[in-house]
């Protein structure tokens, strides 16, 4: 009559899971926009507003992107681990 749920980590499910992920993306959010605007202000000095603009906007969202990626890969690698015998 009653259906048993699988256990699955506490940690991937739910509001706390969703709450996490945000927080973690707003802080990566904001240190990514520290450090182009470091890099920007201290390199790149005699550069157009309108390009530090665009740059400041859209480098953080992208490095957000990548950085997810190599965690992904990281990830990836430790759960499937390649054969080296291939």
């Amino acid at each position: 009559m009653f259906k048993s749920k699988s256990k699955r980590s506490s940690g991937q499910l739910g509001c706390w899971f969703i709450l996490l992920s945000g927080i973690v993306l707003i802080i990566m959010l904001v240190l990514n926009a520290f450090f182009v605007r470091t890099f920007f202000k201290s390199n790149l000095s005699g550069i157009d507003d309108r390009i530090f603009q665009a740059a400041q906007f859209v480098l953080p969202i992208l490095m957000i992107f990548i950085e997810f990626w190599i965690y992904d890969q990281i990830v990836n690698r430790k759960k499937f681990p390649r054969d080296e015998d291939e």
